[in-house]
């Protein structure tokens, strides 16, 4: 309690250090509007980013965009804790996941967009849901940063092979994936390519089965403590790994390979099936780094027949703007503007047939004469997700609670129980709480 006091302390005085920032907002006969995100580098997408920053500059003269954001992550990292500790937090900016954000709106550090989504229907309604879902927090009324990118998580998988397996589909639940996953071993295929050396692709396949089995909200209740790792219904979430590991839908070795040894299993044929991010879109249409491209195919992980609620709960790749809570006048309304712009429909329309990257709207169509299959296929897949997570520790405040789960659920893979898994997990709360 006493450190959380500290810290909630040490977040105010730099709300006081924001207001006094603010008041010099407009020095230099220019009113100045800094942006820290992880829009940086050459990309198409960070074309257009920019190109809609000059826009809002040359429609307001007397307003100077200081754009720092930081293409590595370590960078953008340090440059907030440097702003935060300085009191200089810029008019937009990103947090990565959702854990702290109760504290920062106690302070008055982040800006509740509920309002503005409210008040302008046009702009706030064609937000996906479940992606403006993903930024409220239990416990208060607000919404407190806006989507600005998306992507799908799921399955990539080989036509051809679950052809020569005897599957005409890709299977639609759990107890069909099962099937599969026999049918494929039955003719020496890799089911699931799977590196579990790099944790994170197996913490990222258990997010996707716990949203899938409790839902979104559920992980929530993780990080407020409503729920626990040891409860039956979340140990259960923890069984499915180890039921898939049982029934041989994973390479014996892959306890001790990397993920870039797995994707490659897939990406030559050995594998049938990959759970990744639209990230590797591109090297998947890529016929020099992928001899089978033109037999893969993307779906949305399998449901539950006995969760049907949850069918459409999905892990995403999941960005934000966010705005600080201290603006006030002319700065506010001029922010509020060109955060509108870089996340309207126009932008929407440009982002996706120019660069192949999807901001979370649901009123506009890619153009199929501009963007791949596979890329057309996860953006109409990624609109119809009713609830958005995206790591299930995301929604916890221990920062050790991302390593603690990651390898808790690959110990699965090498023998431990779910329910020790679960208890290790717990574990780890109650020596950090």
């Amino acid at each position: 309690m006493i450190k959380r006091l500290a810290k909630l302390t040490s977040i105010l005085g730099v709300c006081l250090a924001l207001v006094a920032c603010g008041e010099k907002a407009e020095d230099n006969g220019k009113i100045k509007i800094r942006m820290l995100t992880r829009m940086a580098g050459t990309s198409n997408a960070v074309k257009i980013y920019k190109d809609i920053i000059s826009q809002f500059e040359e429609k307001h003269p007397d307003v100077v965009v200081i754009d720092e954001s930081q293409g590595d992550e370590s960078s953008f990292n340090n440059k907030l804790k440097t702003d935060l500790a300085s009191g200089t937090l810029p008019n937009i900016f990103r947090i990565q996941g959702v854990a702290n954000l109760s504290e920062y709106v106690d302070a008055n550090l982040l800006a509740d967009m509920k309002p503005l989504l409210t008040e302008d229907k046009e702009w706030g309604d064609g937000f996906n849901k479940g992606a403006l879902n993903y930024y409220t927090i239990p416990g208060k009324e607000g919404v407190y940063a806006i989507p600005m990118e998306q992507g799908l998580m799921g399955v990539y998988y080989n036509e051809e092979l679950f052809k020569k397996a005897g599957i005409e589909k890709f299977p639609e639940t759990w107890d069909e994936l099962l099937v599969a996953v026999d049918k494929l071993n039955a003719i020496n295929i890799i089911p699931i390519a799977l590196g579990a050396k790099s944790t994170y692709v197996v913490g990222h396949l258990h997010n996707q089965i716990f949203y899938r089995w409790l839902g979104v909200d559920a992980a929530k209740k993780l990080g407020s403590r409503e729920l626990k790792w040891t409860d039956p219904e979340v140990v259960q979430t923890l069984e499915f790994i180890k039921v898939l590991n049982d029934k041989g839908a994973f390479s014996p070795s892959a306890p001790g390979i990397s993920n870039d040894i797995a994707t490659t299993q897939f990406k030559t044929g050995e594998a049938a099936m990959v759970f990744t991010g639209p990230w590797n879109i591109s090297t998947f249409t890529d016929p020099e780094k992928t001899p089978v491209y033109t037999n893969i195919k993307f779906a949305k992980f399998p449901y539950f027949k006995e969760k049907p609620e949850f069918k459409d709960q999905d892990m995403q790749v999941i960005s934000p703007y966010m705005m600080s809570g201290t603006l006030k006048g002319k700065e506010k309304e001029y922010t509020i503007e060109l955060l509108k712009m870089l996340t309207s429909k126009d932008a929407g329309i440009r982002y996706v047939n120019e660069a192949e990257f999807l901001l979370p709207r649901t009123d506009f169509e890619a153009d199929k004469n501009k963007v791949g299959e596979l890329f057309l296929t996860n953006n109409i897949l990624a609109q119809t997700s009713s609830g958005i997570g995206v790591d299930v520790f995301d929604f916890d405040k221990i920062p050790s609670m991302q390593d603690r789960t990651r390898n808790s659920i690959v110990s699965i893979l090498m023998g431990t129980s779910s329910s020790e898994a679960g208890e290790e997990i717990q574990e780890e709360i109650t020596r950090k709480d």
